[in-house]
């Protein structure tokens, strides 16, 4: 049944996983006396009792232990959930400014079509990095995969309008309206990446 245990794993989660082993070294003691032949003997039950005791005080212990530490976890993760909105905000107004670069670039019809698709690739780059930075943020401030799923899917369908963008053979008109989906996935990028406070 517990072949397989990793102590060194369970140790990891310090005085609770402590507290864990000394449980279970409990059981095994006693399940091995249990399984003699002859009678129980009186000193090693004493000294499995004795034992037991001090399990259960260290489990108490853990218990008032944790308990302020649980506290300052919720303050640490509040105070990271506050670092990742604000890093979010900076980088949703830096991809809508892209945006608004990107409508400048497409009604600029005195720029050559390659120096228009170099711009927009280098605007196209600093998008993914932003998207890529956000993932990153909200992946450190251990937020639920569905967001992380949610930014992953703008991205997809980002990158479906960047393509329209960088074609040369599509006209202005169909890449506004490529520009305007961004504008409104953008929106829906920053409900996303920025939590709200509950």
């Amino acid at each position: 049944m517990f072949e397989n245990l990793d102590v060194l794993k369970i140790l990891g989660y310090g005085m609770t996983g402590f507290s864990f082993l000394l449980v279970l070294l409990t059981f095994f003691l006693l399940r091995a006396e249990q399984n003699k032949t002859q009678q129980p003997r009186p000193l090693i039950i004493k000294m499995i009792w004795r034992f037991m005791l001090m399990t259960i005080f260290m489990v108490v212990l853990n218990g008032f232990i944790s308990l302020p530490l649980f506290n300052q976890n919720m303050r640490l993760q509040k105070s990271v959930t506050q670092l990742s909105n604000s890093n979010n905000e900076e980088i949703t107004k830096e991809i809508t400014q892209n945006t608004d670069e990107i409508e400048d670039l497409i009604t600029n019809s005195k720029t050559n079509e390659d120096s228009i698709r170099n711009a927009m690739q280098e605007i196209i780059d600093k998008q993914n990095k932003a998207l890529d930075s956000i993932k990153a943020t909200l992946t450190i401030a251990h937020t639920d995969k569905d967001r992380i799923t949610k930014i992953e899917n703008l991205k997809k369908e980002m990158a479906i309008n960047y393509q329209v963008l960088i074609n040369p053979n599509i006209d202005k008109n169909t890449k506004m309206k490529a520009n305007q989906n961004l504008k409104t996935l953008n929106l829906d990028l920053k409900r996303i990446a920025i939590a709200s406070n509950k």
